[in-house]
């Protein structure tokens, strides 16, 4: 569901979309996009400000050459002069928790804009640490409140729970999560440390959390050992036949397109959706920089750059990648996905995230057999 899961830099295509941007040194000077009075006040506003701070992993939006490809593509958007300073940072759980440490002892965010998963937002939110934007008048035709939740967290893309596996050394094809139980799979799983997905996996609206932790009970006897999500080339050598769950698509999906003989598999089994979500720390430094970012990153040229860079994008819009796969799965199967929103992680899932925390117990154990 495409994750947390973490993201692909697709770095070669980054590198010649920004070569290609940066060669017209009047770029960042024409405004291409059409503004609303509340938009064109934003921008002036950005403008002014001049820096956007962000901290981001290697991994996430492109990385460093990501981060130069956005300001051009913003500045160009919207007639603006804003510097993006790229800082690399570790994973989405860890950052979130160097703002909250910064906003609690009345210090600057480290960054301006703060990139997480739907459950990283509904923990970090109980620090009443985001502030809220007039995204549905910055641009009312894409930012409505089916993609902004309380006018503070902007689902930027979507994330599946899926496997991916090694078509040379997978030993059959794989179409459900329950198939990776046959014997034929008995030592050939990878899967992380951290039972990614399992939390989708235990909703009630998948699984449910007793038969979720059934199927990690017998799951765990087919693990052959741990891998990151990013960790491609494990998973492209033959390591593993296969990795589940895998963090989202979009990581694979990139391997796939460079050739990697791997194939990704939406589970059919756990139709939830989740999302990757932006957000404005209260101490973010520059905000209206902030704001500009997430407008223009749910901007259908911004969706195609997030496309490029990871092989992700929001299945929101009927025009994107994701959601030609969401509803492929759901006639192929019959099935109707949910969406496990912030307000989801926070009032339904509980039963699902304590059950995950018992799986990776589990999972560990397993290991240790």
């Amino acid at each position: 569901m495409l994750t947390k899961p973490g993201l692909a830099t697709g770095l070669a295509a980054t590198i010649a979309m920004v070569a290609a941007v940066l060669g017209h040194p009047n770029a960042s000077r024409a405004q291409t996009e059409t503004m609303t009075p509340e938009l064109k006040a934003l921008a002036a506003a950005a403008d002014k400000e001049g820096t956007l701070l962000v901290k981001w992993s290697n991994g996430s939006a492109g990385g460093e050459q990501g981060a130069k490809l956005y300001e051009s593509h913003i500045n160009e958007a919207y007639g603006t002069h804003i510097h993006i300073k790229w800082t690399p940072g570790g994973d989405m759980p860890t950052i979130g928790n160097e703002i909250a440490i910064a906003y609690k002892n009345n210090q600057p965010s480290p960054s301006d804009i703060y990139i997480g998963f739907s459950r990283n937002m509904a923990v970090l939110n109980k620090q009443d640490m985001f502030q809220t934007g007039a995204y549905t008048k910055y641009a009312p035709d894409r930012l409505n409140t089916d993609v902004v939740e309380r006018d503070t967290f902007v689902k930027w893309y979507t994330s599946t729970v899926g496997f991916t596996y090694n078509k040379n050394v997978a030993p059959a094809i794989p179409e459900r999560l329950t198939d990776l139980l046959k014997p034929e799979w008995k030592g050939k799983v990878g899967t992380t440390p951290f039972g990614a997905g399992f939390d989708m996996i235990s909703a009630k609206e998948a699984f449910g959390a007793d038969k979720a932790i059934a199927f990690a009970t017998e799951f765990s006897k087919q693990v052959a050992g741990f891998m990151l999500c990013q960790e491609v080339d494990r998973l492209a050598s033959g390591e593993f036949p296969v990795f589940a769950t895998d963090c989202g698509g979009g990581l694979w999906e990139t391997a796939i397109q460079k050739g990697a003989p791997l194939a990704r598999v939406l589970a059919p089994d756990v139709p939830v959706l989740s999302y990757f979500y932006l957000a404005v720390p209260k101490n973010a430094a520059n905000p209206n920089a902030a704001k500009i970012f997430i407008t223009y990153a749910l901007s259908k040229r911004g969706q195609q750059d997030q496309y490029e860079m990871s092989h992700a994008d929001l299945h929101l819009f009927p025009e994107t990648h994701a959601a030609a796969e969401i509803k492929t799965a759901e006639q192929k199967y019959g099935i109707h996905f949910t969406s496990a929103d912030v307000k989801w992680q926070e009032t339904s899932n509980d039963e699902g995230n304590a059950a995950q925390q018992q799986i990776v117990k589990i999972l560990q154990e397993g290991r240790r057999r």
